[in-house]
C-alpha cells in the first residue's frame, strides 16, 4: 500500500516537472527569436546576472585567414585579417563578420566550450571546442569544409 503510494505520488511529479519543462522549453524558443541589441542574436539559457558577485566575460578576438597550411586562405603562420575584437558573455549567441580563427581571453574562460557555427542564429554546421583544450581555434575554414563562420557562442554550465 505504501509503496503504491509512493509510486503514484513519483510518477505525478514527474508528470508536472515534464509539463513545466516544456513550457520553459518553449519560453526559451521565444527568446531566441527575440534580438536585445546589434550584436545579440538570441539569448538560450540566459542567467540573471544581478545577483552575481562576479560577471564572466570572455574577450574574442576573430580573425578571417587562419595558420593552417593547408588553407589556402592563411597567410604564413599566424593568424590574419582580424575582424574585430568582441566582449561576451556566457549563454548567448552572437553574429559576427566571417571568419575562421578565433583568439580568446579572460577570467574563468577555461570553463565549458565555444561554439562557432556556419550560419546565424548558432544554427547550421557548428563546431564545439572545449576551452580546457586551449584559448584558440585556428582552422575554422577546414572544419566547416571551405565554409566560414559567421556566429559563436561561449557556453558556460557553470554561470
Amino acid at each position: 500500500m505504501i509503496k503504491s503510494v509512493i509510486l503514484s505520488t513519483l510518477v505525478a511529479s514527474s508528470v508536472f516537472a515534464f509539463n513545466g519543462q516544456n513550457a520553459q522549453n518553449a519560453q526559451n524558443r521565444t527568446l531566441q527569436a527575440i534580438g536585445k541589441n546589434s550584436v545579440s542574436e538570441s539569448n538560450f539559457n540566459e542567467m540573471h546576472y544581478g545577483h552575481s558577485r562576479r560577471r564572466s566575460q570572455m574577450t574574442v578576438e576573430l580573425f578571417r585567414t587562419g595558420s593552417g597550411q593547408i588553407d589556402p586562405l592563411a597567410v604564413g603562420k599566424a593568424v590574419s585579417n582580424p575582424q574585430g575584437t568582441f566582449n561576451i558573455r556566457p549563454n548567448k549567441c552572437y553574429s559576427a563578420p566571417q571568419f575562421a580563427a578565433v583568439k580568446m581571453r579572460g577570467s574563468n574562460i577555461s570553463k565549458g566550450a565555444f561554439m562557432a557555427c556556419t550560419q546565424s542564429g548558432c544554427t547550421g554546421l557548428c563546431y564545439t571546442y572545449p576551452m580546457s583544450q586551449g584559448s584558440s581555434i585556428n582552422e575554422l575554414w577546414n572544419i566547416f569544409g571551405s565554409r566560414w563562420a559567421v556566429s559563436y557562442s561561449w557556453i558556460s554550465p557553470y554561470f
